[in-house]
Formats: structure tokens, sequence, C-alpha cells
């Protein structure tokens, strides 16, 4: 050995765990126990939905007046009828670009992140690891998928059973490339 290295050694010392008083142990700290609590009410989500505040619903249904993008289509219920330019995730998004999109449909990571079926395929398997094998058509399967994906590029992680409405828009492009003969729209967790 040279001089240099005789003076490196490695040191076996406690860990600082161990010098931890007894009520302030490691098992004692909870996951989570430093966050903020999400008050009743409205949630940041719940605030996205739309940028005009409170809106009524029922006039949308029949006709597409509420779009703003120029590509939704009616949908069967008035929740579903809502506009990519009405949530702040999606118009966020649209203007991060340089010369920002009307519709989240043509922006374009909505194409290779939503409607590429390798892309699909790949993230059900991340879901099928996490909550299991779901029993349907390859074409349900990637819309279903496409759905999350959207949301998932959209919101970030939502947590378990939070929803949220997707635009009608990216809705009607998911449901055209992977087509079914029965929808079953958007639910409440």
């Amino acid at each position: 050995m040279d001089e240099n290295n005789s003076e490196l050694s490695l040191s076996f010392q406690s860990s600082s765990f161990e010098s931890i008083e007894d009520g302030d142990r490691a098992e004692d700290i909870q996951p989570y126990q430093f966050e903020p609590e999400l008050s009743e009410g409205s949630s940041e989500d719940d605030e996205d939905l739309t940028q005009n505040g409170d809106v009524d619903m029922e006039p949308r249904l029949g006709n597409t007046n509420w779009c703003d993008c120029g590509h939704c289509e009616s949908m069967p219920t008035a929740n579903e009828c809502i506009c990519c330019q009405e949530l702040n995730r999606m118009t966020d998004k649209m203007e991060e670009l340089p010369s920002p999109t009307q519709c989240i449909t043509e922006h374009p990571g909505f194409e290779p992140v939503c409607l590429n079926q390798y892309v699909l395929e790949t993230a059900y398997y991340q879901y099928r690891q996490q909550y299991g094998e779901i029993q349907v058509t390859t074409e349900e399967r990637n819309r279903y998928t496409a759905y999350r994906q959207l949301a998932r590029w959209g919101w970030g992680y939502l947590g378990k059973s939070v929803r949220v409405r997707l635009p009608a828009c990216a809705t009607i492009a998911i449901r055209n490339k992977f087509q079914s003969n029965q929808y079953k729209g958007f639910e409440e967790a």
C-alpha cells in the first residue's frame, strides 16, 4: 500500500437511529404525517374542472355550443360535455408549446401518449403489474389505458379512486381509434 491509501479506513460506528430517544424511534414515523390534509369541499382537482366556475351543464346536451376547440362532439351525458379549453390542466399542456394548439388532440404529445398502441401496451403492463389483468378485448383495453394515460399526462398521479372528467375531444379521438359497440362514459368514484 502506498502512503495515500494507508490513511483510508472504514468506520462502522452506530447509526443515527441508535441514538434516538424511545419516543422518537424510526418506526414511529408514519407516511404522509407531515403532509397537509385535504379539506372537505373543494380540492385542487375540482378547481381545475372549469375556468368559468360553476357552469350549468344541462344546456350542453344535444349540441356543441360549449366547445371552444372545434373538435368536440355531443356526448351522451352533460357531465361528459366538457372541452379541453375549459380544463386548466389541458390548457396548461397546450400553452407549454412554442406555438400553442387550439385542441389537446392537436398537441404533438397526444398521439404518442394516448393513441400509440405500443405505448399503450407498455402502460397496460404497468397497470397489470399493479392491479391485475382485466378481461376485455384489446380495443377496450387500449381505450381504457388511453384514458388513464391522458389523465396521467394532464393531471399526474391522482391516487386511488380519484377521477377527473376528460375532455370530449380527446375522448372522441380515443374512441375513434379504439372502437367498440358500447361505451361506459364518465362515472364518479
